[in-house]
């Protein structure tokens, strides 16, 4: 099981749920009730701190981070 962002396609609400693969069609939205969902998926967040050779998730971009993400190919 796993937690999973679920946008309703009606009333525009994004919920979390905590579901595995056979529930994903039995899901409807808490606050109207729809059905009509799709699954969100959000972008990777780079963290890199300056000075340092890799970013927070272990991705090393051969050189020292500049604090921007733009700079490291490794989150991107």
């Amino acid at each position: 099981m796993r937690f999973v962002d679920y946008k309703c396609n009606d009333c525009n609400e994004i919920n979390e749920y905590y579901i595995n693969s056979e529930d994903a069609d039995k899901l409807k939205c808490p606050k109207c009730g729809s059905r009509d969902l799709t699954r969100v998926f959000a972008a990777v967040q780079c963290k890199c701190q300056p000075g340092s050779e890799t970013c927070s998730g272990g991705h090393s971009n051969g050189k020292s981070c500049s604090g921007s993400c733009s700079g490291c190919s490794g989150c991107s």
